[in-house]
Formats: C-alpha cells, structure tokens, sequence
C-alpha cells in the first residue's frame, strides 16, 4: 500500500504522486508567494527547489505592496518561470531523501513578522531549518497534525520532521479544527504540534473522547500554557508533552519538559543570559540577515527569561510586550496565563492603551465559548482579576471579539 505524504481538505496525496509531480514539473519560479491555502503546492516546491537545489524565498499573500517593496520584491517576479535544464528522475522515496540529503547549497528564506519594524529576511539552509530533527526506524510510524501556517517556522519544522522520516502529514490549520477528531481516528494521528491558542480552540471538538494513538503533543510558537496540560492528558491519555522553543532568526534551539527550558550541551557556549534577563545567541546559530543588529558576536534575542541554573531557563514575555502601567511593568502573558482560566474563555489577548494618568492602561480582548453571557463573563473576568493579580495587572477595559488578530508568523497581535 502506497504511503500517504499529505491529507488536507478531503484530498489524499501519496508520496508516488509526489514523486511523480517532482518528475513531471519541468521549471521552478525562486519565489513561493502563497495567496491561497494549498498546502501541497507549498510542499511541493520546497522539495523540488532541494531536489535541484536552487535557493528559494517565501512570501505571505498578506504582505501590502509597500512591504513588498521595503523588502525589495517587484510582483512580476512571482510570474517568472525558468526551465530545469538537468533533469533527474526520481524513482522512489529512498533516492528522493538522497536527493534531499545532497543539497548542501540550498537555502530557504522567510520573513519575521513584522510586528517591531518593517518584516526582516531570513536565510536559512537545510542545516539550521533541521538542527532537531530526528530520523531513525523509531519514528517511521509517525502521522502528524499539522496546525501551523506552512510559512511559519514552527511549520516547516514539523514538515521536515515528516518528510525526513516518510510520515504522513494531516493538515489541520486554517478552518480544519473542527475535524480533528475524524482526522486523528481516520488516521490514528500520532503527533501534534501547535500553538497553545489552537489547543484551546480544538478541545471544545475532542472533549468527551479519548484518543489513544496520539503519543506525543508539542507546543510551539507562543507561550507554553501550563493550565492545558490536564486537559490534554484526560484526551490523550499515551501522551508526552514536550515544549519548543523556536524564533524565525534560529530556528528551533531548545526543548522543555513543561516551562523549564534545557539549553543542550552542544550549543551551551553559544548562549548567554545578560544582566536585563535577555536571551542571547551566538551569531553562528542564527540564519543569515543583513537586518540583524549584533552586539558582537551575540544576536538579543528580546525575549525576557528567568534563569533557573546555568543550563536551564523560563521564557517570561516578549521585552517589546511589556507595559508600563504608572510605573510597574507588566507582562501580557501573566495577565493571559491568568484570566485564560476562567471558565467560559476560549482565548485572548492583553495589550495596552494610553492614559492621562498612569501613561498606559491594560486592554483585554476575549474570545468567549458561545453559551456564555457577555455581561455575566465580564463580572466573572473582573472579580477574578481582582482576586489573582496585583491592581496594576488588573484589565480596565474588557471586550469580546470573534477572532484574536494574528501576524504572518502566528503571533497575537497587541497593538
């Protein structure tokens, strides 16, 4: 029975189709600029650009023309096909990973959000976008969820994991929630890796089931939220939980069992923790930018962390997300990480406005579970703000919206 590469939408592609799509593809356009949702063209082109190992650049359909240009890319290029000249024929999986394992001059660029500044190019080559990744008999078996936007680079990590190990991949981003459960019986899906805030989307479908095929759950691309992890293990009661730490500058770099993360004894001179609690890597692990601001040798990272020994430490928040409320500084996370346990709250975001007063005031935007009442939920959100934060952390202005707003990357959205 042929393996399956990709399920997404209802549509099953195989990894002969695959093959046979790379052999039948004769040209190659440098830039994948993705204006819809099709996974599998995506895919397919990264492959393809490995297998003739030519350099490849990615672009979100949401960039503004004016980002475009910032970044220095004219939309006729996107139109501008050349001819493979050398083909190869690839006949099967093995020699496709040869393939793939050969190209040692490709390179995938991306962008970062955007959300400090104009979005920043990041290079990066098949060393640095699979520095965790594992291939081996154990992991053949595998089926991933795929709950990441493909641009992402919480994505492509999870796509390289599948592809290096001839996994099949089950598309659950953008709309597919609501049939992860058919999804993961149908497929009896083994992995998942998402964001905390797809998590707590999904559990309203899978609530009320036990999934015994899922060994593994990951978190990646926002803050870990410890309060899911009961949840997660009443739903899958086979699972190890395992944390990522990833940024589109380095790639995935660390792994926690919970919110304590290990810096590996490989990379362990290449990171430091400055006096401000400022995560540091060395140059040598990042991508390639000309928009890095180095400080010597050493990228900051901006993320605020607590050290808890010399080889371990907590992500606290993001130093450009601090808030500064009459003069006490606050973290959106801690404030999110708190009231995301109220009952009735499906997701939201902390951010701040201007004040005459304290300079800054907190804003909290809420996704609320439909059975609920606004002004009932607004009473519970308030006296228990009241009760678990300081009066500083405490939200001063409640809203209800449909949907979190989110970056390219898959970042909230704060301002």
């Amino acid at each position: 029975m042929d393996k399956k590469f990709l399920i997404c939408a209802g549509n099953e592609y195989t990894y002969s189709q695959l093959i046979d799509d790379i052999n039948t593809k004769g040209n190659f356009n440098p830039y994948i600029y993705i204006n819809d949702n099709n996974p599998y063209w995506i895919f397919l082109s990264i492959i393809h650009s490995l297998i003739y190992n030519y350099s490849i650049e990615i672009l979100d359909g949401d960039f503004s023309d004016t980002e475009l240009k910032e970044v220095g890319v004219d939309t006729k290029v996107f139109s501008n096909y050349e001819n493979i000249t050398n083909r190869v024929k690839i006949d099967d999986y093995n020699s496709l990973l040869d393939k793939i394992l050969m190209s040692k001059d490709w390179s995938l660029s991306l962008y970062t959000s955007g959300t400090t500044g104009r979005p920043k190019k990041v290079t990066h080559t098949l060393k640095t976008l699979t520095r965790n990744v594992k291939i081996g008999e154990r992991f053949k078996c595998n089926v991933w969820a795929f709950a990441y936007n493909p641009t992402h680079i919480a994505g492509l990590q999870v796509f390289f994991q599948a592809l290096l190990n001839q996994n099949t991949i089950v598309y659950t981003f953008s709309g597919q929630q609501k049939n992860l459960s058919d999804l993961i019986q149908k497929y009896q899906i083994t992995n998942v890796s998402a964001t905390s805030t797809f998590y707590r989307n999904v559990f309203p479908y899978l609530q009320g089931n036990i999934y015994k095929s899922v060994k593994r759950v990951t978190f990646g691309g926002e803050k870990y939220d410890p309060s899911l992890e009961n949840k997660i293990k009443m739903i899958f009661p086979n699972v190890l939980i395992r944390n990522i730490y990833a940024s589109t500058e380095a790639g995935s770099l660390f792994v926690a069992n919970g919110e304590n993360f290990e810096i590996p004894e490989s990379i362990r001179d290449f990171v430091r923790i400055n006096e401000a609690n400022e995560l540091l890597i060395h140059k040598s692990l990042l991508g390639n930018s000309d928009s890095f601001t180095l400080e010597g040798d050493w990228f900051n990272t901006g993320d605020i962390v607590y050290q808890l020994d010399s080889n371990h430490f907590n992500f606290i928040s993001r130093k450009s997300d601090v808030v500064n409320v009459g003069g006490y500084k606050v973290n959106p996370l801690e404030v999110e990480n708190t009231l995301i346990k109220v009952e009735g709250v499906i997701d939201l975001v902390v951010k701040s406005k201007k004040n005459k007063v304290t300079g800054e005031i907190l804003v909290v935007d809420v996704v609320k579970d439909e059975n609920y009442d606004e002004m009932e939920l607004k009473k519970n959100l308030k006296r228990y703000a009241t009760k678990h934060l300081q009066e500083w952390k405490v939200p001063r202005i409640i809203k209800f919206i449909e949907e979190i707003p989110r970056t390219r990357t898959g970042k909230k959205v704060r301002k």
